[in-house]
């Protein structure tokens, strides 16, 4: 296995964990439940799915970012700050679900400000697309009964869920960078 594909592996594994266990909180707050559970009140296909989802999210990210030269060096530190501001934006989701336009605003606007900061506009756009696309694959995974809301208001998700997925999309973005950097990852 190259040094390339083992780092992939940890990351996919890493994003699946950490949406498993805020799938995990979104359950225990009544965000959302699943019709057949079979272990920590999910379906048995959960873990399997956010492991798929990690890699086609790298690959979206390798679409929009071909080149090492077109985003600067992410270090490691860097990436960690990312993937700790993805789950708490997750657990934010769980915790004050009941406040949806809150949590909305909230999701939105701290995104905004990493974008007023410099963020560079490929990564908008990968944002963008990452939202909506997997804003899209629930609305679809939810409308076939695999699971449901408990408040559903944009297509049988919550309005704060494409927010969500823009926090997701910057972790998996410099994730993807720290990934790809080599032959030496930066501290």
């Amino acid at each position: 296995m190259t040094p390339t594909a083992s780092r992939s592996l940890v990351g996919a594994l890493l994003g699946a964990g950490a949406s498993l266990v805020g799938d995990h909180l979104h359950v225990t707050q009544g965000v959302l439940s699943y019709p057949h559970v079979a272990c920590w009140g999910q379906a048995w296909w959960v873990f399997p799915l956010f492991f798929g989802a990690t890699f086609a999210l790298f690959a979206t990210a390798r679409r929009v970012h071909p080149g090492a030269a077109e985003r600067p060096a992410v270090s490691v530190r860097a990436a960690a700050g990312d993937f700790l501001g993805f789950f708490t934006a997750y657990a934010f989701t769980a915790f004050a679900s009941s406040m949806p336009d809150l949590v909305l605003w909230v999701l939105v606007g701290a995104w905004g400000a990493r974008v007023l900061g410099g963020m560079p506009p490929r990564q908008v756009v990968l944002c963008l697309v990452i939202a909506i696309g997997g804003t899209s694959w629930e609305a679809m995974w939810s409308g076939l009964g695999m699971f449901s809301y408990s408040h559903p208001d944009l297509l049988g998700v919550p309005r704060w869920l494409p927010a969500l997925y823009l926090h997701a999309a910057v972790a998996v973005d410099s994730a993807r960078c720290v990934v790809d950097a080599h032959p030496a990852v930066r501290a």
